[in-house]
């Protein structure tokens, strides 16, 4: 009976653990479609240049996909940790982790915790 319990026990962890990371994902900040409108370089912002874009969708199950202006699609996996840094890890075997924040609705990818260089993304929907 002690072992029937115990597997229960454990069981009921296991669901409860990962219910709780699909909730993560479904009430992130990040979910939806995001377009580069900016760029940051040594604390300064500058438009883009003409023909340049980039693009990210966060999906809720930790997937996303990544554009660019010359059409490369990207799939990846993400996964935020803490409150301030996301872990991007891309189909084409490139990783970033990149600090973010949100000003005035747009997100911001800071490629250091310096938050001097990075890109400025605007929401364009979920999904």
């Amino acid at each position: 009976m002690k072992k029937l319990y115990t597997l229960l026990t454990l069981a009921t962890l296991l669901v409860a653990m990962s219910s709780c990371g699909d909730d993560y994902y479904r009430d992130s900040e990040l979910l939806g479609r995001w377009q580069m409108i900016s760029v940051i370089e040594n604390g300064y912002e500058y438009e883009l240049e003409i023909g340049e874009y980039e693009e990210y969708t966060f999906y809720r199950d930790g997937t996303g996909l990544y554009v660019n202006e010359f059409g490369t699609r990207v799939d990846f996996y993400w996964d935020q940790r803490g409150y301030d840094r996301v872990e991007m890890r891309f189909a084409d075997g490139i990783n970033e982790y990149l600090y973010y924040e949100f000003d005035r609705g747009d997100l911001i990818l800071w490629d250091t915790a310096s938050r001097r260089t990075g890109r400025v993304f605007r929401y364009y929907g979920y999904y």
